[in-house]
């Protein structure tokens, strides 16, 4: 296009070791940000191209969560029985200008090798890294990424990328290496996902795109990290969001998965998107995560049904009201159960997530929990997800806390599992303890 920048030749890349079920969402984010201010870069996911040539029992491997041992290997894996692949991935990556990298806590070992390999050439592509661990590593050394990854990366990006990005390929940084939480003030005119280097059909979760509807949270739960990748929270756009839907259904998606980290964060919002829905397609086939809300109407829980939700996830993580106020959920035992009740009058599916060993949890609150989610069987469906308290750097949660340091805590959620197993509940067994390093 004539009116576009004049930039060097960039790729945005995801790296294994990831989720290989759908494209990745982020890429796809910053590639339209990106190209609505005039920048064309090439969107490239590594992982799926791996994954897609690797055995079966490698891609069992691939799908189990925290498969530490797995991500150590797989370098070597790839190089020595993908040989002829693995070096057309480093020839491919070495025509571009600048390189920028997702990174998750899953793939980061295997980035930095590959960046590693790309820096033994006498030249290389300009290195920008970002994503999830980046903010984690962000906050774990206070801030000092250039000291903790020297050479590793010409910036580093934590929290969000489009500004970032975008000032760096403009040529807008001059010694800038660090760039922490420059973010959107507003996402009035952020884009909508661009899929358009991807193939659905080469992913095995066919006939389903991940959106966004909203970014950042407005709980402040002690444990989570996910409340730290955001300075505040923003909602897109709702005709952004329904036009995205329909160019995607004209592409025979079935399934729109919203990645939100609460699809209920604003209940305005929330009926606005519901109506569109409903409006625009009648209902579409969709699923989020929710929050346990006592100020959520009714009526809302009829729209989402009507909007065609077919799932919801539900942190209910614990089932004893003093655990509950440690964690600052938010709400008490006895509000979730209303709140499950509702979701249930209107028929709509849902799993819940448990935390055990929360620090501070005593034997007997871990049993008030336990028999909470025993004794209202007939109100929770299903338990989604199961594991012991898992240390995030930069909440401010002991990190002694951690289940590696607490076996009390690895221990109740062993309790907890035979105990839902025996009751007879319904569980999804790839959440149980998908936490806890492998």
């Amino acid at each position: 296009m004539s009116d576009q920048l004049s930039v060097s030749k960039t790729a945005l890349v995801l790296l294994p070791l990831f989720w290989p079920n759908m494209p990745p969402l982020n890429l796809a984010l910053l590639k339209a940000f990106l190209k609505k201010n005039g920048i064309q870069v090439d969107v490239i996911d590594f992982n799926n191209y791996f994954y897609d040539l690797v055995s079966p029992s490698l891609k069992d491997e691939w799908k189990r969560s925290v498969n530490l041992s797995f991500e150590n290997r797989l370098h070597g894996i790839l190089e020595k029985e993908y040989t002829m692949e693995f070096r057309s991935v480093i020839s491919r990556l070495r025509e571009y200008e600048v390189l920028g990298f997702l990174c998750y806590k899953s793939n980061f070992k295997f980035t930095r090798e590959i960046i590693s390999m790309l820096k033994a050439e006498k030249h290389f592509p300009k290195i920008i890294v970002g994503g999830p661990e980046i903010t984690r590593q962000f906050f774990r050394t206070g801030g000092t990424l250039e000291a903790e990854f020297p050479g590793l990366a010409d910036l580093f990006v934590a929290g969000e990328g489009e500004l970032p990005l975008l000032k760096f390929l403009r040529g807008e940084y001059r010694s800038e290496r660090t760039v922490s939480f420059l973010e959107l003030p507003d996402l009035s005119n952020a884009p909508g996902p661009d899929y358009s280097d991807f193939d659905f059909g080469q992913y095995p979760g066919k006939g389903r795109v991940a959106l966004l509807y909203s970014r950042g949270c407005v709980k402040k739960c002690t444990f989570c990290a996910e409340c730290l990748l955001y300075k505040k929270f923003k909602v897109y756009p709702l005709d952004s969001v329904i036009d995205t839907v329909r160019e995607y259904k004209e592409k025979d998606v079935e399934n729109f998965i919203f990645f939100d980290s609460l699809i209920n964060g604003d209940l305005k919002a929330l009926d606005s998107l519901c109506e569109g829905i409903i409006k625009n397609f009648g209902s579409i086939p969709w699923e989020a995560q929710i929050a346990v809300r006592a100020d959520m109407p009714e009526e809302l829980f009829k729209k989402i049904k009507q909007s065609g939700c077919y799932h919801l996830f539900v942190g209910l993580e614990s089932g004893c009201d003093t655990v509950l106020r440690r964690m600052q959920k938010g709400f008490t035992s006895s509000e979730a159960l209303d709140f499950f009740k509702k979701l249930i009058t209107y028929n709509l599916s849902f799993g819940v997530s448990m935390i055990t060993g929360f620090p501070g949890e005593t034997e007997e609150e871990f049993y008030q929990s336990l028999n909470f989610v025993l004794q209202h069987k007939d109100f929770i469906p299903k338990i989604e997800q199961v594991n012991p308290f898992v240390y995030y750097d930069g909440t401010i949660m002991p990190q002694e806390a951690d289940y590696r340091l607490n076996p009390a805590a690895l221990h109740r959620a062993e309790i907890f599992i035979g105990k839902i197993k025996e009751a007879g509940f319904k569980y999804t067994n790839a959440f149980l303890m998908n936490l806890v390093d492998k």
